[in-house]
Formats: structure tokens, sequence, C-alpha cells
């Protein structure tokens, strides 16, 4: 049996860490800086001045980094954790990157493998699951690409065409599991070479050092590479062409995945149909949860569980990661995120409708079919919709308001009524609704013309204003998370952050603009949105004296809360005297 020389002297590396970090019973930053920990057979390696993107789903106490590294170990729903020297608090956290902090004194243990499931290198033994086709020595010949050579970083993202695979290249980042085996290899291309000449080959891993191409047979979720050693081939799920506007007319699919059901509109359990985009991310929108799914399916029928999610983005699975994320608004996107599926709720389809042979005021048969002869305010079905086009749609606050919005217009003889999107959707049928859709509520036979004295308040409805469009703001996502530009923001209604240092987000015309601007700028670690007059202030980690930035709670402004960045948390806002409580936008 051949021996790998290089992989078994990793072993031997690995077999003394173990030895050596279960001897070490403390931790100090700078001097532990990448030294790693071993608990539970998971292996972490410490950063200094370094924390872990997105919220923690649960805090425990921790006099050190060693009890943080046991608790997260014990967690099986926890991957990375952060010691907070200050609180002495441990910081659990599903999955996330890296990310520089010095206000805190953070240390974060971050998870680089299973002990119990390195490589497999050499023989695999009798019973070990081998390739049938393709000869990984050689690699093929029929490969194709829009580049001669790739590198990291200049080609993050970029896509390489072989053996009739499109692979795309993600920088830095490799695969979270264990692999199945590892070929030479020269080059990044070499590598996905490899990958390609072997059925059963799902994408790989390029170790930069070692030229060393580690093949994987299954897919699995991406994770940056410790110490940034090495970068990752994935088969390439996004449209060659990305859509800058929703279709008006989407194709219907039952099958949701990534790419080639891009644009198109797919049903829920409940009637609920949404508009899917792959390697899409939300725009700007409330997030309502974040939870583990097996699939994009499963992700989406806890959208539509969730009563209030309008929008939902997928990730692809890892384990205990929390991978699909609920929002509570939801609207076409253009926010690119390789390997990540944006839904969100869209109109159903419709067809003409069908004139129906019968009589108005007859009361004979078969004329008379489906009519109500004592009552002109129509017949209300639940969990159903017509499905036919529509004159025209807006947002209303209730059913009986749809109803009646429709009830004032000569046109409109039916209405079908979403309350997860609070839309109303106007027709002019006057069957009744064939189509199973639990998310809808539907009425037909409306009308005041020659009923106003038995119409009540329907009639004088014609001048109500529908509901303004739905995207977050305050005061209702007041205390919320929203997400933009890929950052998680804290929304502080009638708070403001104050500093010398503040500058102007151009062109930012409404509050998710602002919150994108914040988002694209590195210097931005609070924002405040101020009306569309005097628009969106940044702000910076500190003043250029080195003073800290203030909060205050100040009704003029409404501030963005940056989750990953230097002004995240603020104790108690002061106020001032007198207190600002009126806004004049």
């Amino acid at each position: 049996m051949k021996i790998d020389t290089g992989t078994f002297f990793f072993s031997l590396l690995l077999v003394g860490s173990d030895i050596l970090v279960n001897a070490q019973s403390s931790y100090k930053c700078p001097e532990d800086k990448d030294k790693t920990i071993i608990r539970n057979d998971k292996n972490y390696r410490l950063h200094c001045a370094e924390g872990i993107r997105g919220l923690a789903f649960e805090t425990v106490p921790g006099d050190d980094a060693v009890q943080c590294a046991e608790a997260c170990a014990a967690n099986s729903a926890c991957k990375h954790v952060t010691h907070n020297g200050k609180t002495s608090m441990c910081e659990l956290k599903k999955d996330g990157e890296l990310f520089p902090y010095t206000r805190q004194p953070y240390m974060t243990w971050y998870f680089i493998g299973e002990v119990a499931t390195a490589p497999i290198t050499g023989d695999t033994g009798d019973n070990a699951q081998k390739p049938e086709t393709g000869d990984a020595s050689t690699g093929p010949s029929d490969n194709s690409s829009s580049k001669t050579s790739y590198s990291c970083p200049e080609d993050n993202l970029e896509t390489y065409t072989t053996g009739g695979i499109t692979y795309e290249l993600r920088c830095g980042h490799g695969h979270a599991t264990g692999h199945w085996r590892p070929e030479p290899a020269e080059t990044l291309k070499e590598c996905a070479d490899r990958c390609a000449a072997i059925e059963e080959c799902n994408s790989c891993d390029f170790q930069r050092h070692t030229k060393e191409c580690y093949l994987m047979k299954a897919p699995s979720v991406s994770t940056p590479w410790s110490g940034n050693l090495g970068d990752a081939w994935y088969p390439a799920q996004c449209p060659d062409v990305r859509a800058t506007k929703a279709s008006e007319k989407p194709e219907v699919t039952s099958d949701i995945s990534c790419p080639e059901n891009d644009g198109k509109i797919s049903e829920g359990s409940d009637g609920t149909w949404f508009y899917l985009q792959c390697c899409t991310t939300t725009d700007t929108a409330a997030v309502l949860d974040l939870v583990p799914v097996s699939n994009e399916k499963e992700c989406l029928e806890k959208c539509v569980i969730s009563k209030k999610c309008k929008s939902f983005t997928y990730t692809a699975p890892g384990g205990s990661t929390s991978n699909c994320k609920l929002y509570g608004h939801g609207k076409f996107s253009q926010l690119k995120q390789p390997g990540a599926l944006y839904a969100f709720a869209t109109d159903p389809p419709t067809e003409e409708s069908k004139v129906p042979n019968t009589k108005l005021c007859s009361t004979k048969c078969p004329d008379a079919h489906g009519q109500l002869f004592v009552s002109p305010t129509g017949e209300i079905t639940c969990d159903k919709r017509h499905g036919t086009t529509y004159l025209k749609i807006d947002r209303r606050p209730s059913f009986e308001a749809c109803m009646s919005a429709c009830a004032a217009m000569t046109a409109c003889h039916s209405a079908e009524y979403e309350p997860r999107t609070q839309k109303c959707y106007y027709g002019n049928n006057h069957n009744q609704p064939g189509i199973d859709a639990k998310a809808f509520m539907s009425a037909h036979s409306l009308g005041c013309a020659g009923a106003c004295s038995t119409c009540k308040k329907g009639c004088d409805g014609l001048d109500d204003e529908p509901l303004p469009p739905d995207v977050p703001g305050c005061d209702g996502d007041h205390g919320s998370i929203i997400t933009s530009g890929g950052e998680d923001f804290r929304l502080q209604c009638r708070h403001c952050y104050r500093s010398n240092s503040s500058f102007k987000a151009e062109g930012a015309m409404n509050m998710g603009d602002c919150a994108k601007a914040c988002a694209d700028n590195s210097n931005c670690h609070g924002a405040n949105w101020m009306g569309p007059v005097t628009g969106c202030w940044m702000h910076p980690a500190a003043e250029t004296n080195g003073e800290a930035v203030q909060f205050y709670r100040d009704s003029r402004c409404d501030a963005l809360m940056p989750q990953n960045r230097g002004l995240a948390n603020f104790g108690n806002a002061k106020v001032d005297n007198p207190p600002f409580i009126t806004r004049d936008w």
C-alpha cells in the first residue's frame, strides 16, 4: 500500500496538536493567536480581536475562552463561539464569517473540522466506494473556458466550463465536511479538470501550498478556509444572464432548484405563490426568523407557515446550520449572492374569465344557477380563488375593505384577498371560485349599482386610498432586524447617532436606500435616516479625535444599527433637555 507522506505528516501534526491543545488550560490574546483546541472531537482555531457575523442564537456565562469552547462543543447547533471578555459571556453562533472587532476584548473559536473525519488518502480498503468512470490522473481533454488561467482573489466567483460542467470559483473558501480523496494538481484549472473527469465528483478544494486537489462526492456548505490557504470549485448555480426586473408572465414550476427555475413561480401548500430568483438575496427586508432546513421546498413551507413571511433566502444545507432566512417584506431584488435562492410572495397566475350562461335577476333555471335573489352584496368563499385575469391590484387593510372597494366600482364583480400581502385583486367574474388556495378568500356577484341602499358603507368606499407599498419602516418595524445589502441592521425608530464626523449618503431616497448605502460603505458603522429632504447620514466607528459617537432618543431620526460593526450596541440612549419629540417629515 502506498503511503501518502504529506498526509501522514499532517496526521502526526494533528495528533500532536490534540495532545498539546488539551494539555493547555488557558488561552490569552494575542500570544495564543491561531492555536487550536479540541473539544468533543471538534477542532477550533483561536482568532484574536475578531468576531463572527450574525446574531448569536444563545449566550451563556463563560469566565474564559476555554469554557466557551466547551459550551459550543456541547451544543449541537453551535459552530463557532466568541468570548466577550468585558461581559464574561459566550456568544454561540450557528454560522457566519469572521470580521475584525477591537471595541471589546473578543476571542473567537472558529470551527475548522471534525477530528474523526479527516480526509481519506491512500488505499481506502475493499469496502470503500471508488469511482466507476474517468481517469483522475490524466484529466479530461474536452475542456473549454473563458479564461486561460485562474487565480485568487482576482477571479473570485468567475466560472470555468470543463468536461461539460460549469464550476464557480469561491476564493478563500472550502467545504465544511470531510473530503473523499486528494489528487495532485498544479493549478486551480487542473483541480477542476480532475473533478470533471470523475463521474462521482461533485466539487473540489484546491490547497495552494501543497498543490493538492481534494475531491467531494456530495454537495456541502462552503466555509472560509482557515488562514486563507485554499479555494473551492462548486457547480455553478447562477443563471448565465441575470434579470433586471420580474417577468410579467412567469412560467409555473413545482421544482424550485437553481439555476433552471430562475424567474419562475411556484405554489406553496396554502396557495401562496412565490417568484424564484437564483443567486440572489433580499434588497431590504425585516428578518422574522433564521431556521435550519434540508432543502429549498422545506424553506418555502417554513415561510408559508409563518403568516407574516413574505419572502425567504435559502442557502445549501450544512447540518445544524440555520440556512433558511424568513423576511417580513418581499419584492424583486437585484442583489447577488452566489449559491442562494431568494423567493418572494407574488401574484398568482391567471387565465381569461369565462362568460357564464346566466341572466341577471332571473328566477328560472338554468339562468338563475349560482345567483342570490334576495341579497345584492355578494357571496363569500373562503380558501379559494378565481384565478382569472384581474382588472387591477392594490393593497387594502382587510377583506371587508377589499370587497367594499370592489362594490363601489361598476366594472368590478369579484374580489380576491390575500391577508399575507394585504393585496386585493379586482375582477369581473360572476362564477364560484374553483381553485383551492388556503391563503386566499374570495367574493363574487359584488356591486352597488341599483342597490346602494343595502350596500351601506360599500358604496362610499370608492374614494378610500389603497395602502402604501409594503416596505420596512417606522414605527411598525421598530426594534426589528432589517437585512439590506447582505448586512443585518437593528432599526431604532426615533433615535439618532450624533458625531462631528458624519457624512451624507448621496442618492438615498428612502430608508432601504440608506441601509444599502451603509452596507456598501466599510466606513459606515451606523446611519440616520432623516426623511427624503435631509436624507441619509452615516457615522464612523469613532470621532476623528478618538472620542465615542453618541446615541440619543430623538424623533428627528430613525437609526440603522449594523449588527456586525462598531456601533451595533448602546446601553441607555441619552435624552436632550428639552427632548426632541416631533419631526418635520
